[in-house]
């Protein structure tokens, strides 16, 4: 999540999206007074430029050797903003006439993969090897699901769609209307965890397809994803 008061924009941050990358890319445009939060936390803008990765994965697990392995019970050092905060929570703790005026934007692909990916990702965290059954649960539970983040009242409630398919074109086009510089090459964060790089239409089978299908529905009509 991102709420730059100095670049009149909102970052509504999904899930397994290319989000940390983007992130990182907006958070070094950010200036003092400006929210930024990350999974361990607020981060001070310009302090990492939150794009070198192993400095954030040092962060990362520095921070939570420092919380001895607990996440922290206030989930954010910015007041009550958090990492993968809702656009519906967002606005309930932002002015609303800068809430009104502010370019609002998230991160989003095509549902198949966000699963399979959050599979792979759960996997990599306890060193297990059996995939199927992380992806089994992450099916189940749907949390890969990116329309709960970014619509309100069951309308969408953000003004543009990143889209990690074509996610540097994309962030192109946002830089050029916030005045932001956006890097040639894009960090690649958190893309350490999937080793199977085939196309996730390929790993999945028939029937979890289907409950893909039916837990992002919304992703597939708004978006235009083909099934």
């Amino acid at each position: 999540m991102i709420v730059s008061y100095s670049r009149n924009f909102i970052f509504v941050k999904t899930k397994k999206t290319a989000g940390s990358t983007v992130e990182a890319v907006l958070a070094a445009a950010c200036a003092d007074g400006d929210i930024i939060t990350q999974e361990d936390g607020y981060k001070h803008p310009g302090s990492e430029h939150g794009l070198d990765e192993d400095a954030l994965h040092r962060q990362r697990q520095e921070a939570k050797l420092a919380r001895g392995g607990e996440r922290r019970a206030n989930r954010s050092f910015a007041g009550d903003f958090y990492s993968h905060m809702s656009a519906q929570e967002a606005r309930g703790q932002i002015d609303p006439a800068f809430w009104a005026g502010a370019f609002k934007l998230t991160a989003e692909r095509h549902p198949y993969e966000k699963a399979v990916s959050q599979a792979f990702y759960r996997a990599s965290r306890d060193g297990s090897l059996y995939v199927d059954r992380h992806l089994d649960r992450v099916l189940r539970k749907g949390a890969y699901a990116g329309h709960p983040y970014w619509t309100i009242d069951g309308k969408v409630a953000v003004d543009a769609f990143l889209r990690q398919e074509n996610l540097k074109a994309d962030l192109d086009e946002v830089g050029e209307r916030l005045g932001i510089a956006i890097p040639q090459t894009l960090p690649q964060l958190k893309a350490r965890t999937r080793p199977d790089r085939r196309p996730a239409r390929e790993i999945l089978s028939a029937a979890q397809k289907s409950l893909v299908q039916e837990t992002c529905r919304v992703e597939f009509e708004i978006l235009g994803y083909e099934p």
